[in-house]
């Protein structure tokens, strides 16, 4: 199988604490997957600003199905999928291109060889469910093809957000769209999509209490079963029936003239996915209200990219999509959830980037026909409303410039985006099995917008669209709620405050000021945060998103890399003349022109900190004394290698906001120690001075550069005239890495340019995008064969920064890790005039054996982590030039 599959990205699943083994799951058992293709094209940045920046009205329905053609899967992919199912004796039941969509069926031993996993009952909580742990692969001819598999497990992904409450303070939904000054109108001629993976809903209660609420005309109402998944009978399911009639009679009581059709599907990711979709590419819906939601924690990857690109189809297709935020403040789980951990999470599928309205709670207070007060609504024993900061979607641009702590900007995606009365104690009268209660939660958000969207669409003429960044364009349009915080169970989360804030978002709304301003701008959204793209044809090829791992538009220059590069070996030579000094002089090498100015030091861990260790520099230019260059060497010792493998665990980056980096890269990062050399004084070791005091390891640096020129940091209010540009290689990366991010985001001296080399994975996505959004040209070099490079894996959850430099020594060297690796060999692939080490280098004959021998071979590394082995197999494609 070596060299022959390929890993589908972000298909790795765990099986979730708390569950009991039962045993293998039946081989002849027949399943049912869904496999999302890939398009002809990516939806672009660019695309989704120049269709908000068009007038919904204009978007014809001629329009809209080239949109939706130019958008399929293309005819290869349906072909090569079907075939590589076929060949595992897999039978595809459906294909559906227009929404990249193929399902399959096939027995369990047939599906477990065709995606390499293995399938397991548990016991998870009452029920029981298949799981997997690990990640898919595919063939190499099927895997350009496949963006995601759905369904070969059936764990639940999802629970109702709502709570009940006994309230004499309740409201009939029309009579909190009064409050919120909806316009007039009954949803004639729009259509509401409502979600439901559970329960089902009676006719007979949804009438009666539509009379007491005073709303008259029939119900609108039809079932639509997704995947032939028949909705349980009425009374059989109490939790769910609870959330299907609250939702309902919510959307009933403010639109009773729109159609309602209400989708019934399983509780796993394949069929959720499933049932949105089918919502958005119904040409008829005009918003969709989802009211389930799990922790981004219990998703795989592939589920929250595939439900980002559906984000994105919905906006170009105008339906408005509204999820609620969750229920248990910023915790977004209970303490008797057995992965519950003390942590502040955000409530997936809200926190998608694209296309997914998040709702949060509040508490409403009424007077005398309108609103007396209203705050952020928190019950102080658990139930409150979700929000926070996602862990892996990257802020969508209608959100640049928010903040939830502490007045740094958010590089996440923040939720939620808007609110609405979720207090039980001041929620939703609703009526199921015959009897009146009182229901709040945020499930009782998201069908409130979405029926103030069919007001909209009734009153505009056409769908509203996804209006969302044109209300964080007029903050008029909504009330912002001031007071309160969301914290839970023991967990610190937000509070509100004047702006968008992580509890109810830019607040509740103002139904007439946001007609007013659709009206105005006739659908569009062409102001600030949104820049229109003119005349774009939607057929052309749009210009490519930004990626993880892409080459930014900076041109690559090897001279200046090969500069830097000798910078790093420069490091090496101070350190290996004698590694017991930790302020060694600089060798023959040092860069020519530089002055050395400051040493750096840091420590390992083994049993406790070892003593400190020389690690790099900092030198400054004598032509341009505001240039500096900071150097640091890569792993030498045994005791380095083993921080380098306690780097396959995470943990969270010193600076909020920017993810989890691995636990050896911060455990060192922390203990680096800058050594000035002082100003004016000799460079003697004995005339050393430790900057430790002034902070972190980005402090130190700053002051560093402070005691050279007459500049700080942006902080210290002066005008930034000094650069710093940064090079290191193998683990000192990492560091390097870490200390730009920290630089930009706290002390911001002026980083032009960050050149690796043989760089490892560093952080988690979170981590990586945010990188990525730092306005720095970075180069990351790499030799294809080093393995280091593609350490830790990208099955455990790491992603490179951008932006990938590739080249290949495997004709230069002989084939092992310590030539692809060593810095003398990155130097070579720059300049071929260099050579790498002496016992490094191959001859004539080697070379031509190695030619001939072929293109193409795979390099397999074992990686022992405790209880976790780690088998990386590397399938390197190339030959000798």
């Amino acid at each position: 199988m070596i060299g022959t599959r390929k890993v589908i990205p972000g298909s790795f699943r765990a099986i979730p604490p708390g569950a009991v083994l039962i045993g293998p799951t039946d081989p002849t058992a027949v399943i049912d997957i869904t496999i999302l293709l890939e398009g002809a094209r990516d939806i672009s940045d660019q695309q989704i600003a120049h269709h908000l920046s068009r007038p919904a009205g204009q978007r014809a329905p001629r329009e809209i199905g080239a949109l939706k053609a130019s958008l399929a899967a293309t005819d290869e992919a349906v072909k090569e999928t079907r075939a590589f199912l076929q060949s595992f004796g897999i039978e595809v039941t459906k294909q559906d291109p227009e929404q990249q969509a193929m399902r399959a069926r096939g027995t369990v031993a047939n599906m477990e060889l065709a995606f390499d996993t293995t399938l397991t009952d548990y016991q998870v909580g009452a029920v029981v469910e298949r799981l997997r742990e690990g990640a898919l692969s595919v063939p190499q001819a099927a895997y350009p093809f496949i963006r995601s598999v759905l369904g070969l497990d059936n764990r639940r992904v999802a629970r109702p957000r709502y709570r009940a409450a006994a309230s004499s303070a309740a409201f009939y939904p029309n009579e909190l769209a009064k409050l919120y000054g909806f316009p007039d109108g009954d949803g004639e001629g729009q259509v509401v999509a409502i979600i439901e993976l559970g329960g089902n809903y009676d006719e007979e209660d949804l009438n009666a209490y539509l009379a007491a609420a005073g709303v008259g005309g029939s119900l609108r109402i039809q079932r639509k079963q997704v995947n032939s998944v028949l909705p349980v009978p009425y009374g059989s399911d109490p939790d769910s029936d609870g959330e299907v009639m609250l939702d309902i009679e919510v959307v009933a009581a403010i639109a009773p003239r729109a159609s309602i059709v209400v989708y019934f599907a399983d509780n796993t990711d394949q069929d959720f996915y499933q049932a949105v979709s089918d919502a958005v590419y119904d040409p008829a819906t005009t918003a969709v209200s989802i009211s389930w939601g799990g922790p981004e924690d219990t998703w795989s990857y592939q589920s929250m990219d595939s439900w980002n690109l559906l984000g994105q189809k919905a906006i170009l297709l105008d339906v408005a999509i509204f999820a609620a935020a969750g229920d248990s403040g910023c915790a977004d789980r209970l303490p008797t959830d057995p992965r519950f951990d003390g942590m502040r999470h955000v409530d997936f599928p809200g926190s998608c980037a694209n296309g997914i309205a998040s709702c949060g709670g509040t508490s409403l207070r009424a007077d005398a026909g309108g609103v007396a007060s209203e705050s952020v609504w928190n019950d102080g024993r658990g139930g409150a409303t979700g929000g926070g900061i996602s862990t892996y979607f990257q802020q969508p641009s209608w959100q640049k410039g928010i903040s939830a702590e502490g007045g740094l900007p958010l590089a996440m995606r923040g939720v939620p985006d808007i609110a609405g009365d979720a207090d039980p104690e001041t929620g939703i009268r609703v009526r199921y099995y015959g009897a009146d209660t009182t229901l709040g939660g945020t499930s009782a958000v998201a069908p409130q917008w979405a029926a103030l969207t069919a007001l909209l669409g009734q009153r505009l003429g056409h769908k509203p669209g996804f209006f969302l960044p044109l209300l964080y364009d007029n903050r008029g349009a909504v009330s912002q709620i001031t007071k309160g915080d969301n914290d839970a169970y023991g967990v610190k989360g937000f509070s509100a405050g004047a702006d968008w804030n992580a509890c109810t978002g830019l607040g509740t709304p103002k139904g007439d000021k946001i007609l007013g301003l659709l009206a105005a701008s006739s659908g569009g959204v062409a102001a600030g945060s949104i820049t229109p793209v003119s005349d774009l044809d939607l057929e052309a090829d749009p210009s490519p998103e930004i990626k993880l791992a892409q080459s930014t538009a900076t041109t690559f220059d090897a001279k200046q890399a090969l500069f830097l590069g000798r910078c790093v070996d420069a490091a090496y030579t101070m350190y290996r003349a004698n590694p017991a000094i930790t302020t060694p002089q600089p060798g023959a090498d040092f860069p020519a022109g530089y002055d050395l100015v400051a040493w750096i030091r840091m420590q390992d861990f083994l049993f406790g900190r070892t003593a400190p260790l020389f690690y790099g520099y900092v030198a400054k230019s004598r032509a341009d004394p505001t240039q500096f260059v900071l150097a640091l060497r890569g792993t030498e010792t045994p005791t380095e290698w083993i921080d380098d493998a306690l780097s396959v665990r995470k943990v969270a980056f010193s600076v909020p906001g920017c993810g989890q980096v691995g636990e050896g890269w911060a455990r060192i990062y922390e203990t680096l120690e800058v050594i000035a050399v002082p100003t004016g004084a000799s460079a003697a070791a004995s005339a050393s001075v430790s900057l430790r005091t002034t902070g972190s390891f980005s402090k130190q640096v700053t002051a560093l550069i402070g005691r050279h020129t007459a500049v700080s940091s942006k902080l210290a209010g002066l005008d930034k005239t000094a650069t710093l540009q940064v090079s290191a290689h193998s683990l000192g990366s990492a560091l390097a890495t870490l200390y730009v991010m920290e630089n930009a985001k706290t002390d911001q001296l002026e980083n032009p340019l960050l050149c690796t080399f043989a760089s490892p994975l560093v952080g988690d996505r979170t981590f990586a995008l945010a990188f990525n959004a730092l306005d720095i040209t970075s180069w990351r070099i790499v030799n294809l064969p080093d393995l280091v490079c593609y350490l830790p894996p990208e099955f455990l959850g790491f992603h490179h920064i951008n932006s990938l430099q590739q080249f290949s020594a495997l004709s230069k060297v002989k084939p092992n890790e310590s030539c692809w690796h060593a810095m003398a060999t990155y130097l070579s692939l720059l300049d071929p005039s260099l050579t790498p080490r002496t016992d490094c280098q191959v001859d004539a004959m080697a070379l031509a054996k190695r030619q001939v021998a072929g293109a193409s071979f795979d390099v397999v590394t074992t990686t022992d982590v405790g209880p976790l082995t780690l088998n990386l197999t590397i399938n390197i494609q190339g030959g000798g030039k």
